[in-house]
């Protein structure tokens, strides 16, 4: 197999693919997690960012940071996913209807990351990519296509932001 492997410019693409995949793939859905706040939703969504990467492999797989790539992709899945939820609430809401959910009872680390969805886009995605995936400013920049600037002002507001949501909720949190 590997000998074939060897002479099969395909097979050392479609490897090479697999190997991104079985990495990245648990760091993109925490990310999409963190933003969506369902761990369906967001296998969901890494899923369709990781095929999307795949049909375009040989494009995507000669970037610099293809892994910056399949997350941008990701992230925007989900915020057209809010866009689309938003109208749906919206015809839904006209129509005299409300969609019935059943709220689970949260734990603290599913509370905490509603009240990250709670903020601005851009807060709540810098706020994601930095505390699950552990990205560093530029690489948020890179993948969000700002400015680093612009990344650490949205880490600021974000977390001030944050931090009055969370204090309003009654979390006692240690102000060093």
């Amino acid at each position: 197999m590997a000998e074939v492997e060897h002479r099969d410019p395909q097979a050392r693409v479609l490897a090479r693919f697999e190997e991104f995949y079985t990495e990245e793939y648990p760091h993109v859905v925490a990310v999409v997690y963190g933003l969506t706040g369902s761990w369906w939703v967001a296998e969901d969504l890494a899923q369709d960012a990781f095929v999307k990467a795949n049909r375009d492999w040989t494009r995507v797989g000669t970037m610099v940071s293809p892994s910056g790539w399949v997350r941008r992709v990701a992230v925007n899945l989900a915020m057209s996913r809010f866009r689309r939820l938003r109208v749906e609430a919206a015809a839904l809401h006209r129509f005299g209807r409300t969609p019935h959910a059943v709220e689970p009872v949260d734990s603290a680390d599913d509370m905490f990351w509603k009240e990250v969805r709670r903020l601005p886009r851009r807060q709540s995605q810098v706020i994601a990519l930095l505390y699950i995936d552990d990205l560093s400013v530029a690489e948020i920049g890179s993948i969000l296509q700002v400015a680093e600037g612009t990344v650490k002002a949205s880490l600021h507001q974000g977390r001030t932001r944050l931090a009055r949501q969370l204090k309003a909720k009654g979390w006692a949190l240690n102000e060093t």
